[in-house]
């Protein structure tokens, strides 16, 4: 699936600029439980298609956070606030991220996520997920 989604990005030309691809991270207990990170496999797969380099160490889930499935928008937005940090922001100084993630529901976890890496200077970030909930 990380393959179709690049091919449709590689395509579309607007994602040329890229600098690094990062997915959005799990907490490492959920990760650990899990035995992956969903958003991690993808952005790999897009990485190789694009030629982009994919760092999944340069932004972390700070604090576990509760599943979101039953949650409203409200409730997703405060469940992630202040949930992810930026770590060795020399590395993203003045660069394009493109920020992979499975699903934008609300757009919540995109939303810190992205507000997290902004607060780099002369960071500017894309997304992009294989599907969006209505």
């Amino acid at each position: 699936m990380g393959e179709l989604l690049g091919e449709k990005l590689l395509h579309c030309g607007i994602y040329d600029d890229v600098d690094i691809i990062i997915p959005v991270p799990l907490h490492p207990f959920k990760r650990w439980k899990r035995g992956y990170n969903q958003a991690e496999i993808i952005a790999r797969e897009v990485g190789k298609v694009l030629r982009k380099p994919v760092n999944a160490s340069l932004l972390i889930r700070k604090r576990y956070t509760k599943s979101q499935t039953k949650k409203d928008a409200l409730q997703r937005e405060k469940n992630v606030s202040g949930a992810f940090r930026v770590r060795f922001d020399y590395l993203l100084k003045g660069r394009h991220v493109l920020l992979i993630d499975d699903v934008l529901t609300t757009g919540a976890t995109l939303g810190a996520c992205a507000l997290e890496i902004l607060s780099v200077e002369g960071c500017r970030v894309s997304f992009a997920t294989l599907a969006f909930a209505e």
